[in-house]
C-alpha cells in the first residue's frame, strides 16, 4: 500500500543515536531514541544536557548521526531534501545588526535561493504577520530581544519550510516578550509544524498538545499532555483538595478527627486548608453539611489540576531513584 503524504509522520527517528569523544572519554548524549511527530505543535523537554539541542542538530543535519535513522517528510535528515523543509531558530541566533530587518530577511530569502522580487514580497508578508513592519527599516542592533526573535522566526520561515525548529525561543525574553512568542508559534502552527524544544514547561504547555520528555540521552515519556496529567493524577499517592471558608481555623478543627481525612493541614504559602483524603466522595458530602451546621461561608473547593512541571518533576525523580 503506498502511503500518503499526509499519513508520514513530520519527524520520525528509529535508535538515533550521537556519541561525542573516543575510547574511554565517550559521551553518550543521544541513546537510541525513538520520536513520531505530526502537525500542529510538538514539544521536546528535558533539563540542561539531557540531549535535546545534540537531536535538534542531527535532524537539521549540522551534526552526523552515530547511529540509528532520523526522517523530516519522510526525507532523511541531514540531506538536501530535508533541509529544504526545514525553517530553524537555535537558542542564541545571531544577526548581521547593521541590516535593517528588511534588509536581513530579503537577504536570507536570497541565500534560500528565492528570486530577489519573490524575497522582497516574502519579507514584506513575514514582517506583517510578526508584528514587525514598523520597524523594518530599523537596524536589528537597535531590536529589543523579543523583536530579535521575531526576526529569527521570520528568517526561519523566509523559504516557506514545512517544519519550524525551534530550540529554547523564549529563553532570553521578559514575560511579555514570551507571551508574544508563545502567541505567534500557536498561530503559525495554523500553516507549518512546530517542533519547539524548552525546559520551561508552564509555556510548554500553552503551546502544544504532545509532548516528548528526554532525559540522561533516553526517552522517558512521550504522550498528550492530557494523556500524561490524567496518568500521573491516577497514580499519585497525593491529591489535594483545597478547602477555604471564612474561617479556617475552625474547619480545621471540625474536620481534623474524620476518618476520611489522611493529613491536613492550613499551608503557609496561601493560607488554605490543604486536605489528603482516604475517601474523597465522603469528603465531598460532609463539606456542605459541616459548613451549614457550624454557620461558615465556603469560599474554595477543589481539586488542584496537575501541572506539567509537576509531572517532569516526579518522572525525573523516578529517573534519579532508579540509578
Amino acid at each position: 500500500m503506498i502511503e500518503k503524504k499526509s499519513d508520514i509522520p513530520v519527524i520520525c527517528t528509529s535508535k538515533l543515536t550521537k556519541i561525542y569523544g573516543r575510547g574511554n572519554d565517550i559521551v553518550k548524549a543521544v541513546d537510541q531514541i525513538d520520536i513520531s511527530t505530526q502537525t500542529g505543535v510538538h514539544g521536546f523537554l528535558g533539563p540542561n544536557g539531557a540531549g535535546k539541542t545534540s537531536t535538534i542538530n542531527m535532524l537539521i543535519g549540522a551534526i552526523s548521526i552515530t547511529s540509528g535513522k532520523a526522517k523530516v517528510k519522510g526525507e532523511n535528515a541531514g540531506s538536501i531534501q530535508a533541509r529544504r523543509l526545514i525553517g530553524f531558530l537555535p537558542q542564541d541566533p545571531a544577526f548581521y545588526e547593521k541590516m535593517t530587518g528588511e534588509q536581513y530577511l530579503t537577504y536570507i530569502g536570497e541565500l534560500s535561493g528565492l528570486r530577489r522580487q519573490d524575497a522582497k514580497n516574502r519579507t514584506l508578508e513575514l514582517l506583517e504577520n510578526l508584528q514587525l513592519t514598523k520597524a523594518r527599516e530599523r537596524q536589528i542592533g537597535k531590536y529589543s530581544e523579543g523583536m530579535k526573535q521575531r526576526i529569527g522566526i521570520a528568517a526561519a520561515l523566509i523559504h516557506e519550510p514545512e517544519l519550524l525548529i525551534l530550540d529554547e525561543p523564549t529563553s532570553n525574553l521578559d514575560p511579555i516578550g514570551r507571551a508574544n512568542i508563545i502567541n505567534d508559534i500557536k498561530n503559525l502552527s495554523k500553516k507549518v509544524s512546530v517542533f519547539v524544544s524548552s525546559h520551561i514547561l508552564s509555556e510548554i504547555e500553552q503551546m502544544c498538545e504532545n509532548v516528548t520528555m528526554i532525559n540522561n540521552g533516553k526517552i522517558v515519556l512521550a504522550d498528550t499532555i492530557k494523556n500524561i496529567k490524567k496518568m500521573h493524577s491516577i497514580k499519585s499517592s497525593h491529591n489535594i483538595i483545597i478547602l477555604n471558608t471564612n474561617s479556617n481555623e475552625d474547619m480545621i478543627q471540625l474536620l481534623q478527627a474524620k476518618d476520611f481525612i489522611s493529613n491536613i493541614w492550613i499551608d503557609e504559602n496561601d493560607s488554605k486548608i490543604h486536605i489528603i483524603p482516604n475517601d474523597i466522595e465522603s469528603l465531598q458530602k460532609s463539606i456542605p453539611k459541616i459548613i451549614l451546621d457550624n454557620n461558615l461561608i465556603l469560599r474554595e473547593f477543589y481539586q488542584p489540576e496537575t501541572s506539567l512541571q509537576d509531572v517532569f518533576i516526579e518522572i525525573m525523580e523516578d529517573e534519579v531513584n532508579k540509578k
